[in-house]
């Protein structure tokens, strides 16, 4: 991202209220040709400033610059601001003292400590005369500070914008993805507080699934790991919870070999995207601390109230089951600044920039960003319209309009992409129920999960079935479900009994499954 794209977010968070400072009749100076400072250069180091005589006259308190202002002394600042990396290289220094231009000034003087009035003054072009003195290589991280604090951050996020890894400096600049980001900037929403409240949620002590991994004596982790390791744990900076997860999947082996833990350093050390914090006042942190919990525990998955997503919590949830070092992977290259990621199969998985603000669904930050990168993908009309996180209300209108419901096929085609290998749907509209829920079981008894569809509730819902039970004559008896919402009351069709673990993770009888199912999507 551009520091220009990131200083018209801080103006957009803030534009308001730096106007109630300087008031609405600010005097905007205006310096006759030939004017000069009583001391040549006031001072100035930076031949970019010494050499314009507007910006010696600021320098030795003669005259300002502020919002409204043009010429030759503009265009000379904006070059300065330009070569510590204050505005975006889309951003012409035109002579124009815009509002992009005040935004730097004002990240400026955060920087500095000095009041953010946005008006160029003698002590604002002291501190750019510093900046320009200061070597190259810190100037972009100067800025993004600068950039942080004026977007009202905590020092831990100020900190977090520095945590960029080698590779990615090496290929930092604007990206393609930002042109034109903040052209509706105003009409941004504000950034919403807080995180979802997320208590602590380890496994569960009762396992009905009996998936549970049992702790193993697996020894010390190899010193290429064990470094690793370390790079997660700092990456977390304090974060219980986490901490308490990653020590669970220590002890359980799971970071002993594989992928699992090699993604989560690779998750570790790259920054996250800084509309993430921006817009929607993720911390860093977060992301990491978070999907290292959904690994911990899977049941902690919620689809979100009112909204569309039972296939793409399903979907989240199976994938954590089946490959979570994949999970995080995933998860790595949707937060990043470029918000892609290329999946098994060659394909991109996008997040829409609308699943950034936080809603009002109750789920934790990771399930909104994941469940709407599927949803982008996978709705009944994503072959026409991008899904729109804040307008899906689960309602026909919302599918209608591409913003809910994943129907049969397109959850089979994403999640073919996803997984990796060969799937395909079975649906009761060509076969019998009783028929697609015997391939059901077939397939829970080879140990997979399998995402099915019901008819539920006067309407369809995507669940996961995890155990077939069978009694004593070795018919099916009964099936373990888990719905996506996370928590089941067991009202209403199907007839259905909670589990003793819940976490939305329910039984019913293979009678039952076979008469309200709909369609599943198998392997093979």
């Amino acid at each position: 991202m551009s520091d220009d794209v990131g200083f018209a977010s801080a103006g957009a968070c803030h534009r308001r209220a730096r106007r109630s400072i300087l008031g609405s009749n600010q005097r905007v100076w205006r310096l006759p040709e030939g004017t000069m400072g009583d001391n040549g250069n006031a001072g100035l180091g930076a031949p970019e400033l010494a050499a314009n005589e507007v910006l010696r006259s600021i320098a030795a308190g003669a005259a300002t610059l502020a919002e409204g202002a043009r010429g030759d002394g503009v265009r000379a600042l904006q070059e300065a601001l330009g070569a510590i990396g204050a505005i975006g290289e889309r951003m012409t220094a035109d002579g124009s003292f815009g509002p992009k231009t005040r935004d730097a000034i004002v990240a400026l003087q955060a920087a500095e400590g000095l009041p953010q009035t946005g008006v160029v003054d003698a002590a604002t072009i002291a501190a750019l005369d510093r900046h320009l003195a200061r070597p190259a290589a810190p100037r972009a991280l100067a800025l993004e500070e600068a950039m942080a604090k004026a977007a009202g951050l905590s020092p831990d996020q100020v900190a977090a914008l520095g945590r960029t890894s080698p590779a990615v400096q090496a290929s930092a600049g604007p990206s393609r993805n930002d042109e034109g980001y903040f052209k509706d900037g105003d009409k941004l929403p504000q950034v919403v507080p807080g995180a979802e409240p997320d208590p602590d949620a380890p496994p569960p002590a009762v396992d009905s699934v009996g998936d549970r991994p049992a702790a193993t004596a697996a020894g010390a982790l190899a010193a290429d790991r064990s470094a690793r390791l370390d790079e997660v744990r700092r990456a977390l900076r304090g974060d219980a919870p986490a901490l308490a997860a990653l020590d669970r999947l220590l002890a359980a082996g799971r970071l002993h070999a594989g992928a699992l833990l090699p993604n989560l350093a690779t998750m570790a050390g790259v920054q996250r995207d800084p509309k993430l914090v921006l817009e929607g006042g993720i911390d860093p942190h977060l992301v990491l601390a978070q999907a290292i919990r959904h690994v911990d525990n899977p049941l902690r998955v919620k689809q979100g109230a009112c909204h569309g997503t039972c296939g793409a919590g399903t979907m989240e949830y199976v994938l954590l089951r089946v490959d979570p070092a994949e999970f995080v992977r995933i998860l790595d290259g949707i937060t990043r600044e470029a918000r892609e990621v290329t999946l098994r199969s060659g394909r991109a998985l996008r997040m829409p920039r609308n699943a950034i603000l936080r809603d009002a669904s109750g789920r934790v930050d990771i399930d909104r960003l994941l469940q709407s990168a599927l949803m982008n993908h996978a709705t009944a009309m994503s072959w026409i319209f991008d899904y729109d996180n804040p307008e899906d209300n689960d309602s026909f209108w919302a599918a209608l309009g591409g913003d809910s419901r994943v129907p049969l096929g397109n959850f089979t085609s994403l999640f073919q992409d996803i997984m990796g290998g060969s799937y395909t749907s079975v649906s009761s509209l060509l076969r019998s129920g009783a028929s697609v829920a015997a391939d059901v079981a077939a397939a829970m008894e080879r140990g997979e999960r399998v995402p099915v569809l019901l008819k539920w509730d006067g309407g369809y819902h995507w669940v996961v079935a995890e155990k077939i039970e069978r009694g004593a004559d070795g018919a099916p008896a009964s099936v373990i479900l888990r719905n996506p919402v996370g928590s089941d009351s067991c009202q209403g069709p199907p007839p259905r009994a909670p589990v003793p673990e819940r976490g939305g993770r329910f039984r019913m009888k293979y009678a039952d499954l076979a008469a309200h199912i709909n369609g599943a999507t198998l392997r093979g």
